[in-house]
């Protein structure tokens, strides 16, 4: 079974610089009905509050990280305890996926609220840290998630990065019974690419139902991202998973290609990790119906 697909033309908008990102905090734009984030014309900045579910003091560090991240694109953002009266509230919500004597997984979700209270827009950021750095704190390890988290968030106020599904109503069919999943790290993944896609891959999974086992996994599903040239300023990029049962035998193969800026991979990719899984999403869980479970 072989699914083949380009990836979204919101990619490359995803991959693209954060310069020159609008400010919707500035001055007094009219009121709008298409564009929540614009509902209030007296809107004047960000209130970033500190991530609940985290512990003390890396909940403040991260928030702090936040803020000044959007700072650095001109939105005003300030890290405070509680919202005394910015427009817009901005808070995470840390859950942990799993915890070893060494790395803890989690994920956190960002919801940045208009000042009626309404949810505008979500961001899910799944991260692995150490474990002692989660529970103790610490600056570097906190600058990187808010720098991380600030960028995806000044993406959706710009409008780029679309709002993540809200959870399955009670009126959705059942789910198919998923075999169990061991998702490998990302081989020939340029930047932070070889952990964040593998990590957003697994929550994307999880959300849906397919439980993950590294020890006895039903399937292991591999991932390969391999790049050439196409011309002086660009390179066609074919990121294609596959999905192995216990036996070593093949069971099928899921594929996205795009043609992207040069180096537009490199770096970290926070929200686009989400993107591409959010791509696949459909067709490796198609793949994975498709799979017997194991007795």
């Amino acid at each position: 079974m072989k699914f083949n697909r380009a990836i979204p033309l919101v990619f490359l908008v995803l991959l693209s610089a954060c310069g020159n990102l609008p400010q919707p905090f500035r001055e007094t734009p009219k009121v709008t009905t298409d564009n929540p984030l614009l509902d209030m014309p007296t809107a004047v900045g960000i209130a970033v509050l500190p991530v609940q579910g985290a512990p003390a003091p890396v909940n403040t560090q991260i928030s702090t990280a936040v803020a000044m991240r959007l700072q650095s694109f001109e939105i005003p953002a300030e890290a405070v305890p509680s919202n005394g009266g910015l427009g817009f509230t901005l808070q995470g919500e840390a859950r942990t996926i799993e915890t070893t004597a060494t790395e803890t997984l989690l994920v956190i979700t960002w919801i940045l609220r208009a000042r009626r209270g309404a949810a505008v827009r979500t961001y899910r950021q799944v991260v692995a840290v150490p474990s002692n750095l989660w529970q103790a704190g610490d600056p570097a390890t906190a600058s990187r998630l808010g720098s991380e988290a600030g960028a995806a968030v000044a993406d959706m106020i710009n409008g780029i990065a679309p709002a993540a599904d809200g959870p399955a109503t009670a009126a959705s069919p059942p789910r198919p019974a998923f075999p169990t999943v061991s998702v490998k790290p990302v081989e020939g993944a340029p930047g932070d690419g070889r952990e964040s896609l593998r990590l957003a891959v697994i929550q994307s999974l999880a959300n849906n139902g397919v439980r993950r086992d590294d020890v006895n996994p039903d399937v292991t599903l591999t991932c390969q991202i391999t790049s050439t040239a196409y011309d002086a300023n660009l390179q066609k990029v074919e990121i294609a998973w596959r999905a192995v049962g216990r036996d070593g035998k093949e069971l099928g193969k899921v594929s996205l290609d795009n043609t992207i800026p040069n180096g537009a991979l490199e770096g970290p990719w926070g929200p686009t990790a989400f993107a591409i899984a959010g791509a696949a999403l459909n067709d490796l869980l198609t793949l994975l119906a498709s799979q017997p479970r194991a007795p």
